[in-house]
């Protein structure tokens, strides 16, 4: 991930350049050292980076070790490449806890140790280099060259999914972006609140400046308004997870189970959401209405939550054609009323 709380780059940063593609440049962004702008205006659903892995780490053990062996693999071009990515090292001490709790051993604590190491550290490590621009792949993690030079927004204009299909990470928009408009992730999970998304924000070295981050205080702000929809979204997914996916049809005989994922989405939407997230809700809320009957509801649903799916994640994403046979189903279901 590239800096975003405007510290200076570092002597060993190198002035990143975009692979060659018709959607965006590497720019100096204010307050932000580099990020990821658009040279045209990007309409919603657009796939702008399909990343190869450059270093992968498939056990989600993350040890100083495991980073290494993956290194070690590299070519001397890659490993320049590598260490050309953003280091969140150069942390305070004060800034972070002084003990790991007793009941913390093993791997984990190692773990804990080794990226704690890192982070104080005065100079970028294998470590620091991962813990700052790794993403989910799998059952583990990998550092995606290009998918890392994009900053991160808690309300983000883009979304980045692995797509084990391809082998790629890849990267859509989720709303109409413009030309010259920064192109945003989100590092950590949307519904936190405030506080928790600065401490998991810390991990990455920065405090984030968007305005879901704004002053909170102020009822009239987009951060209070914003803080209102998390905590409501926090609400709604605490009552229906446990009745979603293989327990759906124990959901449809809970009060008000299908308002509430209708209440879900709308808010999720409200948000800027326009991704896996989302057509996951419009999914079950197919599937609720195959199993009442309601087949024409559970088309209308269904294609709703295809059409998310295509526009986040892409027609090869592993889900997308179960995603497309159940609408199917439902659809002749209907046909043959």
């Amino acid at each position: 991930m590239t800096v975003s709380d405007g510290t200076p780059m570092s002597s060993t940063d190198t002035v990143p350049v975009a692979p060659d593609n018709p959607f965006y440049k590497i720019s100096a962004v204010p307050g932000k050292g580099y990020g990821c702008v658009a040279t045209t205006s990007i309409p919603r659903g657009t796939r702008i980076v399909s990343d190869a892995p450059l270093l992968s780490v498939p056990i989600a053990d993350y040890l100083s070790a495991d980073i290494s062996t993956a290194f070690s693999t590299l070519s001397p071009t890659q490993q320049a490449l590598y260490y050309s990515l953003h280091s969140a090292h150069g942390q305070s001490e004060a800034d972070w806890p002084r003990q790991i709790h007793p009941s913390v051993v093993g791997k984990e604590r190692q773990r804990i140790e080794e990226q704690h190491a890192a982070r104080t550290a005065t100079s970028a490590s294998l470590t620091s280099v991962f813990q700052t621009n790794c993403m989910e792949m799998g059952a583990g993690a990998a550092v995606f060259t290009n998918a890392a030079r994009f900053n991160h927004s808690c309300t983000p204009n883009a979304c980045f999914t692995w797509n084990a299909q391809i082998g790629r990470e890849t990267i859509h928009t989720m709303r109409d972006v413009k030309a010259g408009e920064e192109i945003t992730l989100c590092y950590v999970n949307m519904e936190h609140d405030k506080r928790l998304r600065a401490w998991e924000l810390k991990h990455y070295g920065f405090v984030c400046g968007c305005e879901a981050c704004g002053d909170e205080e102020d009822d009239k702000s987009f951060a209070f308004t914003s803080a209102q929809r998390r905590l409501e979204i926090q609400d709604l997914e605490r009552e229906t997870h446990f009745y979603r996916g293989l327990r759906l049809d124990e959901g449809t005989k809970q009060p008000a189970f299908v308002s509430k994922l209708l209440r879900l989405v709308a808010l999720l939407q409200e948000e800027g959401l326009w991704c896996a997230r989302v057509a996951s809700v419009f999914f079950d809320l197919a599937l609720v209405c195959e199993f009442n009957g309601e087949y024409g509801m559970g088309v209308a649903a269904g294609d709703k939550a295809l059409q998310i799916k295509r526009d986040s994640q892409g027609i090869d994403y592993p889900e997308y054609a179960k995603y497309a046979a159940a609408v199917e189903r439902i659809r002749i279901k209907g046909g043959a009323m």
